[in-house]
């Protein structure tokens, strides 16, 4: 399975250009020329922080920013402007209340305590950011997530009442991206991988990275029918491919 926000194209792509159009149609209203900056993801900004000071919503104990009308699945951008606009006040209303779901579904336990997230443990930071070797222990709790995870999200009340799919073309899902074939994904060479997520947000993680995540997910599913593909993985140029390759066979054989 694939994150939901990685279904579509790469959401820097779409929103970087619909900041700038918002920054100018700013200057349209203000009639003063305004000089500014927009970010998505992509600078040294504390995102959630300001979003909550700007009343978008508060942070819930998933560590996820919360629109009290519709959840935690939006993106956030920023224009940084040089001149000042009125302002929202801060949320201090929304709250997780009792609810601790999002902590006692996390396979990890990487929710350690209510907003507060323990990375090392985080399916989502491990298939994406982590460049090295996943723990052993935690292989098998991955299940079959090879980018990201949105189990604190889709157990998340917020989102299970307010979430609303987008009607952005852009970002209309397809079955292939929300969970394509492993048997397909784990032969990609260089060129393919490239091809195959040229404009999408799992680029990130580098064919090295991505299917390193493939063969754990082959390894947890446990069918037979992977061995003749992981045997052949056991040949790629990457160290990382290879051993995460092994593991796969030994568990699936382990499993008979």
């Amino acid at each position: 399975m694939i994150a939901s926000y990685a279904w579509h194209i790469d959401y820097h792509l779409l929103l970087t250009p619909k900041l700038y159009e918002l920054q100018r149609w700013i200057t349209t209203q203000v009639d003063v020329t305004i000089n500014g900056r927009a970010y998505v993801d992509t600078g040294p900004i504390l995102e959630r922080e300001l979003a909550v000071r700007g009343g978008i919503g508060f942070i819930g104990k998933n560590t996820c920013l919360l629109h009290p009308k519709m959840g935690s699945y939006v993106f956030l951008g920023e224009i940084i402007l040089d001149y000042e606009l009125p302002f929202d006040e801060p949320d201090k209303q929304s709250t997780c209340g009792k609810c601790t779901r999002c902590l006692t579904s996390c396979p990890t336990n990487a929710l350690i305590v209510p907003h507060t997230l323990d990375s090392r443990l985080c399916i989502s930071y491990l298939t994406i950011e982590h460049k090295k070797n996943i723990p052993l222990k935690l292989r098998p709790l991955m299940r079959n997530r090879i980018f990201g995870c949105d189990i604190c999200q889709e157990v998340c009340p917020y989102n299970k009442r307010f979430a609303i799919p987008s009607d952005e073309p852009a970002f209309q899902a397809e079955l292939d991206k929300m969970a394509p074939s492993l048997l397909d994904l784990i032969t990609l060479d260089d060129s393919a991988f490239r091809k195959r997520f040229k404009n999408s947000p799992i680029k990130r993680t580098k064919r090295r990275g991505f299917l390193r995540n493939v063969c754990i997910a082959l390894g947890n599913w446990g069918d037979k029918k992977a061995l003749p593909i992981l045997q052949s993985a056991l040949h790629d140029k990457e160290p990382l491919i290879r051993h995460h390759a092994q593991w796969a066979i030994q568990k699936i054989r382990d499993g008979f």
